[in-house]
């Protein structure tokens, strides 16, 4: 797990080699509804090579599988009655470009929280969805830059039928010029790069580094105050299970090639 690049910091590390290479985007779509198709593996399972595991579970041990058609992260209850859940991430970096998601979220008790993400743990920029337990007709939406935990930027979604019940297609759009967040290929928000400047800092506080796609499912009700409440209060075990459920995912790289990676322009 370590040595995988989505967790790996080269300055932190034993020598400078000791994380394995990135594998750059290249376009494909994910269904998850087959078994040993080579679209998903336990974290022990994977060697770096991303030809033979689309997607890997980071933790162990794992909350994470393929079943009923589809990939399944669960929230379970350990014995001090809180939740320890999953994370699933994909082995390839993306640097621009679209991803869709066909998902049902497994937020049906507050304190429950499922997401999509686009993130880079190391720099802290992100990309996501949120889902949680006490609102289950819309998706929040929120971006991060270089670690900025800026929460009153989220913006929610249009009404949409009970996410809990009903799988939608959850896609973000990403370009260096601007971000879309659509729901059942209705926009609802757009965040342009231009509108990112801060003077103070002289700089666009504009997610943009080489990031991973991500789904997970967590006990914020567990959490600080103020995460417990954002997720609803406590989790209410009685009415689990709680499963985020993942039909496939589609991207689509923003520069084409076999693996492409953005590259700034000589002298930025």
């Amino acid at each position: 797990m370590y040595c995988a690049p989505f967790s790996c910091e080269p300055t932190n590390s034993h020598a400078p080699d000791s994380c394995w290479s990135t594998p750059h985007c290249v376009d494909e779509k994910v269904d998850f509804s087959k078994p040993n198709n080579g679209a998903f593996a336990q974290i022990a399972a994977y060697k770096g090579n991303p030809t033979t595991a689309k997607y890997v579970s980071q933790h162990e041990p794992s909350n994470a599988k393929q079943a009923n058609d589809q990939l399944e992260l669960t929230l379970v209850k350990q014995p001090d009655n809180k939740g320890f859940g999953a994370t699933v991430i994909g082995t390839r970096a993306i640097q621009f470009g679209t991803v869709s998601a066909v998902l049902r979220s497994g937020s049906a008790s507050g304190g429950v929280v499922s997401s999509m993400i686009i993130r880079n743990d190391v720099v802290g920029d992100e990309i996501d969805f949120e889902f949680v337990g006490s609102e289950r007709g819309t998706v929040q939406s929120n971006y991060y830059w270089h670690q900025e935990l800026d929460y009153t930027k989220m913006i929610r979604s249009q009404a949409v039928s009970d996410t809990t019940k009903n799988y939608h297609t959850y896609q973000i759009q990403w370009t260096p010029d601007q971000i879309v967040w659509s729901v059942d290929n209705q926009a609802f928000r757009t965040v342009k790069r231009a509108d990112t400047w801060d003077a103070a800092a002289k700089t666009y506080k504009y997610p943009e580094s080489e990031s991973y796609v991500s789904f997970s499912i967590w006990d914020g009700g567990s959490g600080e105050a103020g995460t417990a409440a954002w997720a609803g209060g406590a989790v209410q075990w009685g009415a689990a299970p709680f499963v985020l459920g993942v039909k496939s995912v589609n991207v689509d790289c923003f520069f084409k090639g076999n693996e492409t990676t953005y590259k700034p322009p000589a002298g930025a």
